[in-house]
């Protein structure tokens, strides 16, 4: 039993991407996408496994996110693969300033000594027009 998860840990380690692989490789051998406002590129993460969240814990927002803006675009390529989100590159870039906003609060907001913790979850790139729907705002109609 012991010999059947170490292969799980082994084979989910294998696939993950990690926020180091700007420029390189992003993963199971296949090339980082660069930056780029043109509408054709565009990214396709697959849904990761049921077993992926349970070895790997949500991402965590350290201080080396913020060394550079590479730096904070892999750890968002890596967020999208952990919660299975699928954009389209022009949409990434849209929402990148939110989500590093996002990341930049839940940092200072962790460091501070606040009591309990902030984690990003999946709607750390949400606009704010998204965040009001969820709510239960609705616009008046017209």
């Amino acid at each position: 039993m012991a010999s059947m998860a170490s292969k799980l840990a082994r084979a989910a380690f294998a696939t993950r991407a990690s926020p180091s692989a700007v420029g390189a490789t992003a993963g199971a051998g296949r090339p980082a996408a660069a930056i780029s406002d043109s509408p054709t590129d565009a990214i396709r993460i697959s849904p990761v496994g049921p077993n992926y969240r349970k070895i790997y814990p949500n991402p965590p927002v350290d201080e080396n996110v913020f060394k550079s803006k590479e730096a904070m675009w892999a750890f968002y390529e890596y967020w999208c693969k952990y919660h299975g989100i699928s954009r389209d590159r022009r949409e990434m870039v849209r929402r990148f300033k939110g989500f590093s906003n996002t990341a930049r609060r839940v940092y200072e907001f962790n460091t501070s000594s606040s009591y309990g913790g902030l984690a990003m979850n999946h709607l750390a790139d949400a606009t704010n027009e998204e965040r009001k729907l969820l709510r239960g705002y609705r616009p008046a109609k017209k």
